[in-house]
């Protein structure tokens, strides 16, 4: 009787692996680093890397708004922009998100607050076109 429920015990816990395994497949993960310092996930599902410091993301815990709903945020402020990176990181003490994206005026950069939604930050760079057809006109 205790061979068979040890036998069952290991065959679930093979099943469980390998399920596992197909569900990260499954999402979309096409690429997944980690390093004591920095963990970066390249998520084809959400379209845009994800780099999440392992201390930072510790020091501050849950946070309510997570990196999607941080490049959501950006894109719903700014039509048409297009997420190329989303970074945990930590503006005056408290944890935000640095979201890069483009649009068709240039670079993008906005610092979304990991708690409460707000862009708290926002720097945009116009592309070299641009600049210059602002240089002829002046």
């Amino acid at each position: 009787m205790r061979k068979a429920k040890l036998i069952a015990l290991a065959g679930g816990g093979v099943l469980l692996s390998v399920t596992v395994g197909v569900a990260f497949a499954s999402a979309g993960q096409s690429e997944q680093t980690s390093s004591v310092e920095q963990v970066t996930v390249r998520a084809a599902s959400a379209g845009f890397e994800i780099e999440i410091d392992p201390e930072l993301d510790a020091r501050f815990g849950p946070r309510p708004v997570n990196a999607v709903q941080a490049a959501g945020i950006v894109t719903d402020s700014r039509p048409g922009a297009r997420v190329v990176k989303v970074e945990l990181d930590e503006e005056g003490g408290r944890a935000v998100w640095e979201v890069e994206a483009r649009d068709g005026g240039g670079d993008i950069e906005a610092l979304v607050d990991a708690f409460t939604g707000r862009i708290v930050g926002q720097d945009s760079e116009q592309s070299e076109a641009e600049d210059e057809d602002e240089d002829e006109d002046d």
